[in-house]
């Protein structure tokens, strides 16, 4: 027989259809409805950067109780957007939205929205729900990152907590989960050329590593492996993670890279310093080689920088070294306050440009380097080698 705390529920219920909308008022209530549907929404990428892998989010209905609503793990609106997420400094927390209202914001963007239907339990379903619950009443804040807190296993965890004495087993992985880390993330990234580029910028060494495979997963990849898995009792009995599936919102829009590639860009940057500096010899020209190298000791500086920080402190993809800290870092900048009026100083220049050769041969040992990255570093290197 129901308690009192579920008849409180109820009434609560049946006054605010919309309960995902609760303040942060303290709730001790208890989920204890019956015939509730469990299922995972995935979400086709999107145009904007944070979007460009897709995403993933829990939907709970009780048509009894006329309850239909969206749990979305979500970055809490800032004004730094790209820099603060880099800088792993993004707050997220569980968001719940009506799903009618959560559909109408893919519709608008033409993105496709598929549903995964649980085979959870009565009482697995009741305590998801009562987490997600309070998950948003407590409004709890998380740091985003793209390992441990992401939408993908934000959700997934959040599955495995309401099992009880069952578990998921992942009765096998996609091929995708056997590469190491750079090809896993370049092939996450393939519909994008600048999202790939931005990724391996901050990989580092952990491109050469594999994550555990519950780390490794995307939106993209998530339905095929909930659907390869089984729910497993303590007595060895088995049933399928996923008994349905079916299309919310067709694909309109389909995602469309932007034609200037990384590549272009950069290879583009090259030639045009190429020929500059070919004109600075050969004509005597001054103010463009000068802005060029300006440009470059800026980027190397404020990227040396950012590289640092993302690589040791924000966590974005754990502590590692970052092979691009040694063409892009903040020393040349001290060495050029410090030291550029002594008569030595263009020796600097020499080791520089070995250093920066050597680096460009070295691509073919670490999956993190690629073409274009090292297209910056020759054009770093064109110019370093005109001051020799």
């Amino acid at each position: 027989m129901p308690s009192a705390k579920c008849y409180k529920l109820l009434i609560l219920l049946s006054i605010l259809p919309l309960l995902c909308f609760a303040t942060n008022a303290e709730s001790e209530d208890t989920v204890c409805v019956n015939n509730i549907s469990t299922s995972v929404l995935v979400m086709s990428p999107g145009n904007a950067l944070y979007s460009q892998f897709g995403h993933v989010a829990l939907r709970i209905e009780s048509p009894e109780q006329s309850y239909d609503c969206c749990f979305s793990f979500e970055e809490v609106p800032g004004l730094a957007g790209v820099l603060q997420f880099f800088l792993g400094k993004t707050d997220a927390h569980e968001n719940a939205v009506p799903t009618a209202k959560f559909l109408d914001i893919y519709k608008q963007e033409g993105r496709q929205v598929k549903q995964y239907t649980l085979s959870l339990n009565e009482t697995q379903k009741q305590e998801l729900w009562q987490q997600l619950l309070d998950d948003c009443v407590n409004n709890e804040l998380r740091k985003f990152n793209l390992l441990q807190n992401n939408c993908s296993s934000v959700s997934l965890r959040a599955i495995e907590h309401v099992l009880g004495d069952e578990k998921i087993d992942f009765n096998g992985w996609p091929e995708q989960f056997h590469m190491v880390n750079g090809d896993g993330v370049r092939y996450l990234s393939r519909h994008s050329p600048w999202l790939e580029f931005w990724n391996m910028t901050f990989l580092g060494t952990e491109a050469d590593t594999r994550w555990p495979h519950e780390q490794q997963m995307s939106p993209e990849l998530m339905p095929e492996v909930l659907k390869m898995a089984s729910l497993v009792r303590s007595d060895g009995t088995k049933r399928p993670v996923v008994i349905g599936e079916k299309e919310l919102l067709p694909l309109v829009n389909e995602f469309k890279p932007s034609p200037l590639t990384p590549m272009r860009f950069f290879g583009f940057v090259l030639i045009v310093t190429i020929l500059i500096t070919f004109a600075q010899f050969k004509w005597g020209l001054k103010v463009l080689p000068q802005a060029i190298d300006v440009l470059l000791m800026s980027v190397v500086t404020l990227g040396g920088l950012l590289l640092l920080h993302t690589s040791f402190v924000s966590g974005l993809f754990g502590v590692h070294w970052n092979w691009y800290l040694i063409p892009f870092n903040p020393l040349p900048f001290i060495i050029w306050l410090l030291w550029r009026k002594r008569q030595w100083f263009n020796k600097v220049y020499v080791f520089y440009t070995v250093v920066l050769v050597l680096f460009i041969l070295t691509t073919p040992l670490s999956h993190q380097l690629d073409l274009p990255h090292q297209l910056l570093t020759a054009t770093l290197t064109v110019r370093c080698l005109s001051k020799c």
